[in-house]
């Protein structure tokens, strides 16, 4: 999403953006992020703009403990601040992309109480007991 500057009202610019994560390169092995939407409240104040994005990406994982996808939705509120010109157009999607990718868990867990995989033979121990 890119804002123009001379474009930000005083009262401040809100706008609603839907990002392609494909053109994002988001993907991981583990995560695959589907389309996103984000809402963006920007303001000009002398020579800064600051934005503030609320974004909802809905993301498949797949469970570190029993191996099986799910799906989750990533939240992430960030304010950003640039310095700018009145004439400058400022693109955050770089921005937006980051918060997201920090955003990603370190261990996925398709629910707090998922009891993994038996290490002896490799049952998914949530829909069954280990032989």
């Amino acid at each position: 999403m890119k804002i123009s500057v001379s474009r930000v009202p005083a009262d401040g610019l809100r706008e609603h953006a839907t990002y392609d994560p494909a053109e994002l390169d988001m993907d991981r092995f583990d995560v695959r992020v589907k389309p996103f939407e984000a809402d963006v409240v920007a303001l000009v104040a002398d020579q800064e703009l600051v934005v503030d994005v609320d974004v909802r990406c809905p993301v498949e994982l797949t469970c570190a403990r029993c191996l099986e996808p799910f799906t989750s939705v990533l939240a992430a509120d960030a304010v950003f601040s640039y310095q700018v010109k009145p004439t400058d157009v400022v693109d955050i999607t770089e921005d937006v992309r980051q918060e997201i990718i920090l955003g990603y868990p370190m261990v996925p867990v398709c629910r707090p109480d998922c009891k993994g995989l038996c290490p002896v033979c490799g049952q998914n121990l949530n829909e069954a007991p280990c032989r």
